[in-house]
């Protein structure tokens, strides 16, 4: 009765860990050490073959030592029959399995960015124009509905400002960014 225990531990145990079959095995590795490894497919199946100084460990196409391997890393394995084995790894490489995704904000399809950039004071700023005194003379810009400013709550008006800028398609100018502030002395 014994030895029919022992039959049935002995079959459950070689039944757990299958020689690889030939060809490239998808899954996480258990363990690497002394010339074998155990690797368990995504289906679940715990496969254990052999490896040697011939056999390519990489990580991002890049040649690594069989050290530098650790239990639970996603592999690809290239296995293959030698005469004296049942089961040969050719290739052991790591595999970066594709990270989600973050949620990006949907954007608009046409977003502006400014081609144009102006510098110089504000001498008139209504709810629709901002109109700046420059070295070249006077540029009135139109106002966006999205147009961006440094510190919404201050009144443009004698502000020293920076205008990243473009033209619409009518060829007005309209202003994207608007940046003032003062420079620190050390």
């Amino acid at each position: 009765m014994r030895w029919w225990w022992s039959a049935l531990v002995l079959a459950v145990s070689l039944h757990a860990q299958q020689s690889m079959p030939v060809g490239i095995i998808h899954g996480s590795l258990i363990s690497l050490a002394g010339g074998n490894l155990s690797v368990r497919e995504t289906s679940g199946v715990v496969y254990d073959c052999s490896y040697d100084s011939h056999t390519l460990f990489q990580r991002n196409q890049w040649p690594i030592h069989s050290t530098d391997l650790s239990g639970g890393e996603p592999v690809e394995i290239l296995s293959d029959r030698k005469p004296a084995r049942s089961c040969y790894v050719r290739m052991v490489s790591v595999v970066n399995i594709p990270q989600p995704k973050r949620h990006v904000p949907q954007r608009e399809a046409w977003v502006p960015h400014g081609y144009l950039t102006y510098s110089g004071l504000v001498v008139k700023a209504e709810a629709s124009t901002v109109t700046l005194k420059t070295r070249s003379g006077l540029r009135t810009l139109q106002l966006r509905g999205d147009t961006h400013y440094t510190e919404a709550t201050e009144p443009l008006l004698n502000k020293h400002v920076f205008v990243r800028a473009g033209r619409t398609l009518q060829g007005a100018l309209e202003a994207y960014q608007i940046v003032w502030g003062e420079i620190f002395l050390p």
